[in-house]
């Protein structure tokens, strides 16, 4: 009797054994640890009234300069980069064809800027602002780049032209021509800024 009740209780042992190690067999494995997901780059964002405060400031700094003569201020806005390209004689023979053709840059402060293409960042963290205001006769086309220095934008390029509507956009300031000054270039990268130029 007690050797069948050590064997009775030996093979519950063992069933409960056998099933214990079947269930445990049969559980769902652990999911795979998922691989880190990467941090995106921060994206930069500039909204509309930014974009409009930054565009017609540069314009209104330009014709106050071609009005006076005295660029000082319109290189003071810029970034050390550009005050160290251009002193304020440069910028005075630079902007002399638009001083000396008498055109008159004010209606852009009360007109909304057009942009032919979307603000752009660029690999150097400049923002570039190209289109124009539909101005006439003249349409007052411009290209500008800025740089942030201590949470404020300042200029690091600047090309402003005032031009017949039908004439193309402002050139591709890769593109350009003028001998008046060199594009201005960051001073971390090879990357070229717009060029500072006379209007044609």
């Amino acid at each position: 009797m007690r050797v069948s009740l050590f064997r009775l209780c030996l093979s519950l042992a063992c069933l409960t054994g056998f099933v214990a190690a079947a269930s445990a067999q049969t559980k769902a494995p652990a999911p795979a640890a998922k691989p880190p997901v990467k941090a995106e780059q921060p994206k930069m964002t500039i909204d509309t009234l930014e974009v409009v405060i930054l565009i017609k400031s540069t314009i209104a700094a330009l014709q106050h300069a071609n009005q006076t003569g005295n660029y000082s201020v319109l290189r003071d806005l810029g970034s050390p980069v550009f005050r160290e390209r251009f002193d304020q004689a440069q910028l005075t023979a630079i902007f002399s064809n638009l001083r000396n053709r008498g055109v008159n840059l004010s209606a852009a402060l009360v007109l909304t800027p057009n942009l032919s293409r979307n603000p752009e960042l660029t690999p150097q963290n400049q923002l570039r602002l190209v289109g124009d205001f539909p101005t006439k006769p003249l349409q007052i086309q411009y290209d500008l780049l800025f740089l942030k220095i201590g949470n404020v934008w300042r200029i690091e390029g600047i090309i402003v032209d005032a031009v017949a509507p039908s004439a193309a956009v402002v050139e591709n300031p890769q593109a350009s021509n003028s001998k008046a000054a060199e594009p201005a270039k960051p001073a971390s990268s090879a990357g070229k800024a717009p060029p500072t130029r006379p209007a044609n």
